[in-house]
């Protein structure tokens, strides 16, 4: 049984070398209309670099978001942890920039490599458009920098053909809430044998749907519950199985007896109610950490990340275990920044909240939530975040720690402490492809 499969682009160049000027880039670009590669190639031409370039993001990102579209607009919203989000929202409204480039980079659409590299150039045009200009000192693209630009987007979105990502997923993804699927389905061994993405996105899609659903549908959900949960259980990471215990919680105190019922049998069949925390106090510590990561997303992120964080700061001097994962996440965020640097005014906050957890709660997020953490093991790509990262591990004294199980963790853990920049990239980008299933 063939299991579920990111679709990969395809090998070779499609840029060849001897490509060098705009309007021999621009060729390549079968997404963008005749009439839109010229008017991107007069802007270069004409040295309107900024006004080129951002023309060309917009055409970048929009044809990006319309590729992921076809994935569905509810599922991209699961992947994103918005169960609020449905089939008729527009994908404009619910995906950022940063947010498509995630998914499509989870979703196979771009490599690891093009995604890092449109992120760095989503932070370049962002950089640019808020600069303030004066005679006496700005700042302008210069023509290297745009012409990496249009390489970028056109090797990593618009050179590309489209394409329809991850087809048995979607498939799946509706079987989860639309039938019951049998014990002895294709399905359970597909799901076995898949990477960890995928039976992460499962308990989302199945505890949304526990939340959400009623009627034939919610039926449907409970029943897979009981199915697909057992089936799965000893492969999944703590986080999820805090997920689950937390969504039992969460349905207990709304009320809602038929999905209690449901997911209370699934967690009797794995004795699971060690993962059901005792109160829902969790859950304004989880929304903390999300207003956070907004905040560190959107724009003049600098300016706005102070007030999230010390908003979680005051919440208590304790954060419950299952909020442990998102509120570290967080944290990092603040704490390693970006490629510009990081907010002045929040990283003291943050590195303070993170230097007071103790070894057991350091301990838990790396040998449980780490491993599935690809938005901070994509910044240890990055040169400034990646020695923010070493300097943090040093205060809290990551060495001490024994990691279990992942020996990919182990090895970054260990090339953090002795600062070994190199060691950290190749273990970073295994553990990604681990998480992704594209070292198969």
């Amino acid at each position: 049984m063939s299991d579920l499969i990111l679709w990969q682009p395809e090998s070779g160049d499609l840029l060849p070398a001897n490509a060098k000027t705009p309007l021999e880039i621009s060729n390549y670009a079968t997404q963008l209309s005749p009439r839109d590669r010229k008017q991107i190639v007069s802007a270069y031409n004409s040295s309107h670099f900024e006004m080129g370039v951002s023309y060309l993001w917009d055409k970048t990102i929009n044809a990006l978001k319309k590729e992921l579209a076809t994935v569905g607009v509810g599922l991209l919203g699961e992947m994103l942890g918005r169960p609020d989000v449905t089939e008729d929202d527009d994908v404009n409204d619910v995906l950022t920039t940063r947010d498509a480039i995630r998914l499509a980079e989870e979703l196979g659409i771009v490599t690891i490599t093009e995604a890092l590299r449109l992120r760095h150039l989503h932070e370049l045009v962002t950089h640019f458009s808020q600069l303030e200009y004066n005679n006496e000192n700005s700042e302008e693209l210069d023509e290297t920098e745009a012409l990496g630009a249009l390489k970028t987007c056109i090797k990593s979105v618009l050179g590309r053909p489209k394409i329809e990502v991850a087809k048995k997923f979607v498939d799946f993804r509706e079987a989860l809430e639309g039938e019951t699927i049998p014990e002895n389905s294709q399905y359970i061994e597909m799901l076995n044998s898949s990477p960890y993405f995928f039976k992460k996105l499962t308990i989302s899609v199945l505890m949304n749907g526990a939340k959400k659903n009623i009627g034939a549908n919610l039926e449907h959900t409970l029943a897979n519950i009981n199915i697909l949960i057992p089936a799965t259980w000893r492969q999944l990471r703590d986080t999820e199985k805090w997920q689950i215990g937390y969504t039992y919680a969460e349905a207990y105190a709304d009320g809602k007896t038929t999905a209690v019922n449901g997911i209370k049998s699934a967690l009797l069949k794995v004795k699971g109610f060690d993962f059901v925390p005792e109160n829902l106090r969790s859950d304004t510590f989880i929304k903390a950490a999300e207003a956070i990561l907004r905040a560190h997303d959107g724009m003049n992120n600098f300016y706005n990340e102070p007030a999230p964080v010390k908003k979680l700061a005051k919440l208590g001097t304790t954060i419950p275990t299952p909020a442990l994962p998102a509120c570290i996440t967080a944290l990092l965020s603040v704490v390693m920044g970006n490629s510009y640097g990081t907010a002045w005014d929040a990283e003291p906050e943050a590195s303070k909240i993170l230097l007071k957890l103790s070894e057991d709660r350091w301990s838990f997020y790396l040998n449980n939530a780490f491993p599935s953490d690809i938005r901070i093991l994509s910044k240890l790509l990055e040169e400034k975040p990646r020695a923010k990262w070493i300097k943090l591990a040093s205060e809290c004294k990551f060495s001490n720690i024994q990691i279990k199980k992942n020996r990919n963790i182990e090895q970054l853990i260990k090339a953090t402490t002795d600062n070994e920049v190199s060691r950290i990239k190749r273990s970073s980008t295994k553990l990604i492809d681990e998480y992704y299933g594209k070292n198969k």
